[in-house]
């Protein structure tokens, strides 16, 4: 398989556990005593830990990360605060409203890489805005009003900028390293240490039944673990650019999913949306790259 097409696929398998995850984060409190401010505190938790042991089994053929793993700490913290604006802007914002704000990452991610230099789809002019059309007409209820609040379109805008910030700064650090699974444990170590700092704040309450536990634990493997670890292996094939536009498919499959387990219904519209979704990512993936100044100076 040629790098791109891995790459798109870890992609693609990676926002399916994102998505998967936001499920998990709707059904745990319904399920048991937590709230969602637990739950984002828990899954670092539980994730940072399995990785840990995860790398101990296969240390005689792991890779170890060269250089400091402060920048990987870092990445970790970046995603941490990431998760906790998407806990603060969701109780206050419409979720249609945040998925719609929160999206313009992708957008971020391509204008820092126009402006790094860097290459990016050709056709990002036309990927991009009908990614953004895709979205809203997924995520917005057209029989709905919205209420904006300020404070929680603000902490929305930070989740966006910090999940930009993420991916391309991810692309940079794990470049530079070989060891891809040593340097996810690192940031999920950074992510669980800004979890663990919330605690006073927030509070963190323990599940109170083998029920709440289970769903903990597949929420650390299968929605954080797991899909963090394919996102930052899919980054080194495809760049941050490709790699934030595959990433949008999760609003469509966390839909797609909750009509599946939850028993929610898709409206014409969120069948368009998804549809111009995907058919944005299609056409990305198979556009082929400008050529950035690094590969114009050496010709």
């Amino acid at each position: 398989m040629k790098e791109k097409q891995l790459g798109f696929v870890l992609m693609v398998l990676s926002a399916l556990g994102l998505a998967f995850s936001t499920i998990l984060m709707k059904i745990i409190p319904q399920y048991t005593s937590l709230m969602p401010g637990d739950v984002a505190i828990w899954r670092f938790a539980i994730a940072a830990p399995l990785i840990w042991i995860i790398n101990v089994l296969l240390k005689p053929n792991q890779r170890r990360v060269s250089g400091t793993i402060w920048r990987f700490l870092g990445l970790g913290v970046i995603y941490a605060i990431a998760n906790f604006c998407a806990v603060f802007a969701l109780s206050r914002l419409d979720s249609s409203l945040y998925v719609i704000i929160v999206y313009i990452y992708p957008s971020l991610v391509v204008l820092f890489s126009l402006g790094a230099g860097k290459p990016v789809p050709r056709l990002y002019w036309l990927g991009l805005p009908l990614t953004f059309l895709g979205l809203a007409l997924t995520a917005y209820d057209f029989g709905q009003a919205w209420s904006v609040d300020l404070i929680g379109l603000l902490i929305t805008l930070l989740n966006a900028f910090a999940m930009a910030a993420y991916l391309i700064l991810s692309e940079s650090v794990f470049r530079k390293n070989q060891g891809r699974l040593a340097g996810t444990r690192w940031v999920l170590t950074g992510a669980m240490v800004a979890g663990l700092v919330m605690i006073p704040f927030l509070g963190c309450r323990v599940p109170d039944s083998w029920r709440g536990w289970l769903l903990l634990l597949s929420f650390g493997i299968l929605g954080t673990l797991i899909p963090i670890l394919l996102m930052n292996l899919g980054l080194q094939y495809i760049g941050a650019a490709r790699a934030s536009v595959i990433v949008t498919l999760q609003p469509v499959m966390t839909v797609i999913f909750a009509t599946l387990f939850l028993g929610d219904t898709l409206k014409p519209q969120q069948w368009i949306g998804g549809a111009l979704v995907i058919l944005s990512v299609v056409i990305l993936h198979q556009s082929s790259d400008r050529k950035g100044k690094e590969d114009n100076h050496l010709k």
